[in-house]
């Protein structure tokens, strides 16, 4: 694994260096070492070619699985100590089991392959990387969607009041009630991270401003849920052969159940254009129109 390979080799050109060359000073440790230290925690790692992971996995072992207490126990007390969000613990939490899942089903034989290995490996460095960055890299510049959009609610509401479809009141009520939705957005990302029920939140009070403004048409959002339950009312009457529609729903079964999971993580851009290529598909096949 590159980390431990750059670890056991930092730690060999340090035992080689006499005591007395060795700076007095103790240098800030960089993150490289604070994935080292957070390695050594959980695993117990001591650099040496038989502990590591790439050494357990060749061994036929299954190190992942075996520690998912520990990474459990870590990252739930970074949680409790406000280390974390709780959105990314439970992120990390879940990710970690999708990891001891691939790892089992790589190693049922006992037998793991260099690409594997790597996969594995590739995909232990990234969570090891968020526990010490204490936030997942996709969520680190979300923009303030409502906050941006404040002057031109303000705009639509003056123009309203010129055209004489809201009162002064009226207007100073909506204008304050925007002011506070300005600040739910910021106390919702105070940690950087946008929950998928934080987002559903604010578009749903979005929604209620516009319709109080009533310069648009209002319309209930559509999610992946509702396009879902679309295409479950149209399969009966899809005129699919009873194959076609069993295969489909088995499919809607994975896309539902996808869904859940997302709902319960902050999925990232490529995980949403996944879900909403699936859904599409499906959509066609089962000739739902939108």
């Amino acid at each position: 694994m590159r980390i431990l390979l750059l670890l056991t080799t930092a730690a060999v050109a340090l035992a080689a260096v006499p005591v007395t060359a060795q700076s007095s000073t103790t240098p800030a440790p960089s993150t490289r070492d604070r994935i080292g230290q957070i390695l050594g925690n959980l695993l117990g790692v001591d650099n040496s070619a038989d502990s590591s992971l790439d050494g357990q996995w060749r061994a036929g072992r299954l190190p992942l699985g075996n520690q998912r207490a520990e990474f459990t126990a870590r990252v739930e007390n970074d949680t409790r100590s406000g280390v974390i969000s709780q959105e990314t613990g439970t992120r990390l939490k879940a990710d970690y089991a999708t990891l001891v899942d691939l790892e089992a089903r790589y190693g049922s034989d006992r037998l793991f392959t260099t690409n594997e290995r790597t996969e594995l490996s590739s995909g232990y460095n990234v969570l090891l990387q968020v526990l010490a960055d204490r936030r997942y890299a996709d969520s680190a510049t979300l923009p303030a969607e409502v906050r941006e959009g404040q002057a031109e609610f303000n705009r639509r509401v003056d123009a309203r009041i010129a055209a004489r479809k809201l009162t002064r009141t009226s207007s100073t009520r909506l204008k304050n009630d925007y002011a506070a939705l300005v600040q739910v957005e910021a106390g919702y990302l105070r940690d950087g991270i946008l929950s998928e029920g934080e987002r559903d939140d604010l578009d749903t009070r979005l929604d209620a401003l516009d319709a109080r403004v009533g310069d648009v048409a209002y319309n209930a959002p559509v999610t992946a849920k509702t396009r879902l339950d679309a295409i479950a009312r149209a399969l009966p009457n899809s005129g699919l052969t009873t194959a076609a529609r069993t295969q489909l729903l088995v499919e809607h079964g994975d896309l539902v159940r996808l869904e859940v999971a997302y709902a319960q993580l902050t999925p990232s851009t490529e995980e949403r254009a996944y879900l909403e290529q699936r859904l599409a598909n499906l959509e066609a096949r089962a000739r739902v129109i939108r």
